[in-house]
């Protein structure tokens, strides 16, 4: 055998069964942290101290009014809804004038920030709804997130501890009636849920998730605000690990969110993943590679493409594949209760395949699309107008 034979070999046949083999142990690992997850469940405490829930909104998105409605419908004693404009006209302002009539009992504040420093508008608008908050426990979470009605009497209780900073939780999608939104969803419970489920157990969370940041005005301030971050785009991430560099516990509740994935067309969709790939990827550049882990299942396909008749390669690539359906299985349905998994689980490889093609992609360069704007990607997570 040449040398060059030799190295096609190893390059496309032997290396990708090797980290084939390393992914299974991946995802072993992930359906223990998943199971260990699911039966350590709280302890009630009863805690329930009054709360400002703050929801920056931008526009109509998909099932705009139950997610919102969702929020007045708590089963908590007393809570008020801070939402944060940017526009004085836009139409979100009808709904929640709307949801104001349905529950007048409801406490609620309309902040408009026209103006904000920053890439990342989102913050300034926060810190201005903050300034507005009548309590001293705040939670945020984005505008397109659902919730159950025992989601705030669940995510607050952790803060009965003063060591705890911040609480965040998961969360699966609601596709819209396309398959690349089925698709992406089954990534959010399928996949990412897992890694954050490992994270915990290996490490502990360091970091905070879009879907919920509980916490206290006391921990905002003492990491210099919200306004301050208005930079980076990963903000849920970079209050979470602020919080957890001032030395609080971060906690991450047993209740799982849903959010509403909106109508997107390809190349949105496209655009899309690729700024999350490198989003992830500034905020863990150490860490980030280790994600080829992940893609065990098109790596032994690989291999198994280059020597069909290999009864190695055939034995790696339906163990990889049933360890992959083991770990979205314990992530996606025991944890997150996804019943996108449960029914479209077969589809996991094709979801595979291609989010490996956008980790590959999310190397070269550092620019992301991002509310039809364009940004660089800074090296310190910061973005900047490209």
């Amino acid at each position: 055998m040449g040398f060059f034979s030799w190295i096609t070999l190893w390059m496309l046949f032997y290396v990708p069964l090797l980290l084939a083999a390393g992914s299974c142990v991946y995802h072993l690992a992930v359906t223990i942290a998943s199971i260990l997850f699911h039966f350590q469940r709280e302890k009630g405490t009863g805690y329930t101290p009054p709360v400002s829930i703050l929801k920056p909104v931008r526009g109509i998105e998909q099932n705009f009014d139950s997610s919102l409605a969702s929020h007045f419908q708590q089963d908590y004693p007393n809570f008020e809804i801070i939402f944060g404009l940017s526009d004085p006209q836009d139409p979100a302002r009808w709904t929640i004038a709307q949801l104001r009539r349905d529950f007048p009992q409801v406490p609620v504040k309309v902040v408009t920030v026209t103006e904000s420093r920053g890439a990342n508008p989102k913050m300034g608008k926060l810190q201005r709804m903050l300034e507005e908050a009548a309590h001293e426990i705040v939670v945020i979470n984005d505008a397109d997130i659902r919730v159950g009605s025992a989601y705030l009497r669940n995510v607050v209780q952790p803060l009965a501890d003063a060591r705890v900073g911040l609480v965040t939780c998961l969360y699966r999608g609601v596709p819209a009636r396309r398959l690349r939104s089925k698709l992406e969803a089954l990534g959010i419970s399928g996949d990412f849920a897992g890694q954050v489920l490992l994270a915990r157990l290996v490490e502990g969370i360091q970091f905070g998730l879009g879907a919920t940041l509980a916490t206290r005005k006391k921990q905002i301030a003492e990491i210099g605000g919200l306004a301050r971050w208005a930079d980076y785009l990963a903000d849920d991430y970079i209050l979470g690990n602020q919080v957890a560099k001032a030395g609080y516990q971060v906690i991450l509740s047993h209740v799982v969110v849903e959010t509403m994935l909106p109508h997107r067309t390809l190349s949105e969709t496209f655009q899309q993943q690729l700024r999350w790939a490198r989003t992830v990827r500034s905020a863990s550049p150490r860490g980030y590679p280790g994600l080829l882990l992940t893609f065990g299942v098109p790596l032994s396909l690989l291999a198994l493409a280059f020597h069909p008749a290999s009864a190695f390669a055939q034995a790696t690539f339906a163990i990889t594949l049933l360890a992959r359906w083991l770990s979205a299985w314990a992530s996606g349905v025991l944890v997150c209760h996804d019943a996108v998994v449960r029914k479209s689980f077969w589809l996991l490889p094709l979801r595979d395949l291609l989010a490996f093609g956008i980790w590959i992609a999310s190397f070269w360069g550092r620019k992301v699309v991002w509310r039809e704007a364009r940004f660089r990607l800074e090296a310190d997570g910061r973005i900047t107008p490209a």
